[in-house]
């Protein structure tokens, strides 16, 4: 295995584990900040509150992928 595909594997996995902390994450912060707004876009609309919430991790977790990947100070995390 070269090391590009190394650091490709790497950086896919850090995505993954980032994407399944902030899927569970933000959910429950936003429950605790509107528990009303929450519920109310849960009874109506089930599966486009769930794309929201999984885009929005998804978006998080690349970002900080990214730049975790490009800034040597971060690199030792």
């Amino acid at each position: 295995m070269t090391n590009r595909q190394r650091s490709s594997k790497k950086f896919r996995i850090k995505v993954i584990r980032f994407f399944l902390i902030y899927l569970l994450l933000i959910p429950l912060v936003l429950y605790l900040l509107d528990k009303n707004m929450v519920t109310d876009e849960l009874k109506s609309a089930p599966v486009l509150f769930t794309l929201k919430m999984a885009g929005i991790a998804l978006g998080i977790s690349l970002v900080i992928s990214f730049w975790g990947q490009r800034d040597p100070e971060l690199r030792k995390w």
